[in-house]
């Protein structure tokens, strides 16, 4: 009696040990028949020893165009964060000017990725490429760019970030417009395009539809990427693939049972084809070593490639990636002395918050530097005084000369017309201390100043609270000495040493200020006793007179909440960029 097909294909355990290359073929074909009929039959169970996902880039399959989308079962991510309202905005206008998009990767992070709190990986029509440009810059969208030895780096794939200003974060979409797969440092074939996804399905987000690649297209291209980085001992016959695999398969509808063998298929131009069988347990997953092999030489054939350019792949691979690793070591050690794996398009950039104690200039400049750092090169810099970091020197002649700041400040803010600031002023100390501990200052915050121009022209985005001005002594960062101290030997030098400092200063601008003001009221309820009324005002004024010389600084109004000048300062950080 002959035996059924059933019992001929046994069961996955068996399957993988017995299974030799030259039978494989004539296997999947009974594989797919048999899956067809049970699927097929009433009642019938809908998991299967083996499952073929998909066919090939050149879409083979049956009745599905290039750019199908099935409508029928859309794709509902979990509900963990509201989508950014820019993100709405942004696929409703790709759906009215008739783009050819899709989203193709990630997806089981999709609503961290529509949060902003996540990548988008979006797969574009070569030919739309133009009109999406011109609708990311509608929407002030920046691009940005990397050193070419970072594994991100390669044709045909761009970073653009949307901003979304009424909530002060932005959008990272990681737009292709072909998909290439390689070594990690050496993405060179292009395999996938638009037209390679056999179908589509579609999602809602806040009632736009938004095309998702369907389970089977995210199979092919999560194994076409796996094909050249799994590795393992040449005496194993399956492969154990990288620890990704489960967000890349978070829609595979795996088998219930121990065991879980799947088929993959594709079919490139010129009538080749290759398969790669791969298993999948709790924990991990297992690729044929044989199909990955098939299916690699399938890839560098249809690109063009013969010969031994494996080997090339992996020496270039290997160079690249001792770079980025030696550029880890030196961002880690040196930061700032190198430039960030991503960085604005137009360069770098410095902004300068500026205003009196209370108006939240530290903490605004900790949640700036947290948000561009997301994704950007950001660094933070302090220019002033107190509790932020500064030279050891320098914090220690301040320690000495706490105890006297009251009479200190009176000394410069009144130009030494008190009797007692005249006898401070005759060689006294306290009075060398004071001069010696303002150069130190003008010393400190030159170098500050000198450093964050250098970083910013490395490509990072320096985000600086306060910065120095030379148009009054002792207010906002100025001069420290007063004047009448320059006629006082052995000081005179001091003083005019630091009055070429801040002249230096002066000619070294930040490309964005923004002044913090408020009323006083609002100071003293967030720093209590921290300044009195008079120099508050004093502050103002000088502030208004800054804005007078120079009509690009902005004024933001810091009365509101940190949140609402947070999302302030955001949007003229982001148009200045």
């Amino acid at each position: 009696m002959q035996p059924s097909r059933k019992s001929k294909l046994g069961n996955p355990a068996e399957l993988r040990d017995g299974l030799q290359p030259q039978q494989y073929r004539r296997w999947a074909t009974e594989a797919k028949v048999s899956i067809l009929a049970e699927a097929l039959a009433p009642g019938a169970n809908v998991s299967a020893p083996a499952r073929a996902l998909g066919m090939g880039p050149s879409g083979s399959q049956a009745d599905a165009g290039p750019s199908q989308t099935d409508g029928s079962a859309p794709f509902q991510p979990s509900e963990t964060a509201p989508a950014l309202p820019i993100a709405t905005q942004l696929f409703q206008l790709f759906n009215e000017s008739g783009l050819k998009y899709g989203i193709i990767q990630d997806v089981a992070e999709l609503q961290d990725g529509l949060a902003g709190r996540d990548d988008l990986d979006v797969l574009l029509d070569k030919h739309d490429y133009p009109a999406f440009c011109s609708i990311v810059s509608k929407l002030h969208g920046r691009r940005s760019v990397s050193l070419s030895c970072y594994d991100n780096v390669c044709a045909g794939r761009e970073d653009w970030f949307l901003p979304d200003f009424s909530r002060g974060g932005y959008l990272h979409l990681d737009m292709h417009i072909g998909i290439r797969v390689g070594w990690e440092f050496r993405k060179r074939y292009p395999v996938f395009d638009y037209a390679a996804i056999t179908r589509w399905e579609s999602m809602c987000v806040d009632g736009v539809a938004v095309p998702l690649v369907s389970p089977e297209d995210e199979i092919r291209i999560a194994i076409a990427r796996f094909v050249f980085r799994a590795w393992g001992p040449p005496w194993r016959q399956w492969i154990t693939v990288g620890n990704g695999w489960k967000d890349q398969f978070a829609r595979l509808p795996f088998l219930s049972g121990e065991h879980g063998l799947h088929v993959v298929e594709y079919t490139f131009g010129g009538g080749r084809s290759a398969s790669c069988r791969f298993l999948q347990s709790t924990d991990s997953l297992l690729a044929h070593r044989g199909d990955l092999y098939r299916l690699r030489r399938s890839i560098r054939e249809m690109c063009g490639y013969t010969g031994s350019y494996g080997i090339a792949d992996a020496v270039i691979h290997l160079v690249r990636k001792t770079s980025y690793l030696a550029l880890r070591c030196l961002h880690r050690w040196m930061p700032g002395a190198f430039p960030p794996k991503r960085r604005p398009a137009a360069g770098g950039f410095v902004v300068a918050l500026i205003g009196p104690d209370g108006m939240g200039k530290s903490t605004q400049a900790d949640r700036l530097t947290q948000i561009f750092r997301w994704k950007f090169g950001c660094a933070q810099a302090y220019v002033g005084t107190g509790d932020g970091n500064g030279w050891w020197l320098r914090k220690a002649l301040q320690s000495l000369v706490f105890p006297h700041r009251r009479r200190l400040k009176s000394l410069v803010q009144d130009d030494g017309n008190y009797s007692f600031s005249r006898n401070w002023s005759k060689g006294g100390v306290v009075g060398a201390a004071f001069a010696l501990w303002a150069v130190l200052i003008a010393l400190e915050r030159y170098a500050v100043v000198k450093r964050t121009h250098r970083w910013a022209t490395r490509g990072l985005i320096v985000i600086c609270d306060r910065w120095p001005q030379a148009l009054r002594r002792g207010y906002l960062d100025g001069p420290t000495i007063p004047p009448h101290l320059f006629s006082v030997p052995g000081l005179s030098a001091l003083a005019r040493l630091e009055q070429r400092l801040y002249q230096k200063m002066a000619e070294c601008r930040p490309h964005l200020t923004l002044h913090l003001v408020s009323d006083f009221a609002v100071s003293e309820q967030r720093k209590p006793g921290e300044i009195r009324k008079e120099a508050f005002d004093a502050r103002l004024s000088l502030m208004a007179e800054l804005r007078a010389k120079d009509k690009n600084i902005r004024t933001i109004d810091a009365s509101a909440g940190i949140e609402a000048v947070g999302r302030e300062l955001f949007r003229h950080i982001w148009l200045s960029l």
